[in-house]
């Protein structure tokens, strides 16, 4: 049966619920841990270049705003929101340097949570949670140190009840002693095993006492509750509140699905077996790489990457779990031959 790979092939699988937490002048500060593994004064062993890895900083033409956390096999940045100001569409540095765009996909500023998708690439290796109760434990944070982020010890104090600058109630937010620090939005917050605990979020102190009722007006209702006055904290964002956040992340936060313009069919020819190219699409990543669907002697498709493939079906699944921005290398059949091929996907026009 003929399959089109024309449109852009959709993206497997959904986003972690056992997520992982969040990653701000050129060049710009990036996170630094010394060696590549070793051992945390808690007793846990920390991979110390996983959490390098894991940990990115969220910017504007190069200006620091906030860190944020790449979330584990999945790819997306969890972040704080008010770090993030008015920019819509922030860039990300990860840990060897590379800056993407991206798109906030998802936020509350209830939480002060936002979640970042990348527009290209694929960055998978992130952090993860831990459902343990943090108190006791030797927490640290990504906060700036000699001019770099990096792993600093700060204290948890405990709970707190803090509130949204509406007045709303923020339930066993995490009350922290920073011990001087100054707090970066979106800081990853790491129990002695390197999972994430929380994340640096801003909020509103408790309010001490309800406040009282607007005056009647004209045309307006009387009665309503105004909201307390602000008194900014720094707090952390439990996993609790994280998990909330991204159980309720909409189904079109997703990266583009890379695309690489093609329609295909099954064939055999002798002992190889492929997809058949029954058709390319003009200035598509198949047509720059030279592949033909020629009626009298077209290209059949035999691996991607090394990986065989053997129908559209296949092909298709190969391609998205690729990225766009990345180079993929087909193994070609044609006139008895086999050559390389490679194609570097993009998204769908």
């Amino acid at each position: 049966m003929l399959r089109s790979a024309l449109l852009p092939a959709s993206l497997l699988g959904g986003f972690l619920l056992a997520i992982a937490v969040p990653a701000g002048a050129a060049p710009a500060p990036l996170p630094s841990l010394p060696g590549a593994a070793g051992s945390d004064a808690g007793g846990g062993t920390i991979d110390l270049e996983q959490l390098r890895r894991g940990v990115v900083q969220i910017e504007q033409g190069g200006r620091p705003m906030a860190v944020g956390t790449v979330l584990s096999r999945d790819g997306r940045v969890l972040t704080s929101l008010s770090g993030l100001g008015a920019v819509e569409n922030p860039e990300i540095r990860y840990a060897d340097n590379t800056v993407v765009k991206a798109k906030i996909g998802h936020k509350d500023k209830g939480w002060d949570l936002a979640l970042l998708v990348p527009q290209s690439g694929k960055w998978l290796d992130g952090l993860m949670p831990t459902d343990a109760d943090p108190s006791g434990a030797d927490i640290k944070a990504f906060l700036p140190k000699a001019g770099k982020l990096a792993a600093a010890g700060i204290h948890l104090k405990g709970r707190t009840d803090a509130r949204t600058k509406e007045g709303d109630p923020l339930s066993s937010a995490l009350d922290l002693d920073l011990k001087g620090i100054p707090g970066i939005p979106g800081a990853p917050l790491l129990d002695p095993n390197g999972k994430v605990v929380g994340v640096l979020v801003r909020a509103c102190k408790a309010a001490g006492a309800a406040p009282k009722p607007e005056k009647q007006s004209a045309g307006k209702d009387s009665g309503k509750a105004a909201a307390p006055p602000c008194s900014p904290i720094t707090v952390g964002a439990p996993v609790t509140a994280l998990r909330g956040f991204l159980m309720k992340t909409p189904e079109t936060a997703v990266q583009p699905a890379p695309w690489l313009g093609l329609g295909g069919a099954p064939t055999e020819s002798g002992n190889v077996k492929g997809v058949r190219v029954v058709g390319v699409a003009p200035g598509s990543p198949a047509e720059k790489a030279g592949l033909s669907a020629a009626a009298d002697n077209p290209d059949t498709i035999v691996a991607v990457d090394g990986q065989p493939v053997e129908t559209p079906e296949q092909l298709a699944e190969v391609i998205a779990k690729r990225a766009i921005g990345q180079s993929v290398k087909l193994l070609v059949f044609s006139q008895g031959k086999f050559r390389e091929a490679a194609a570097t996907l993009r998204a769908a026009p």
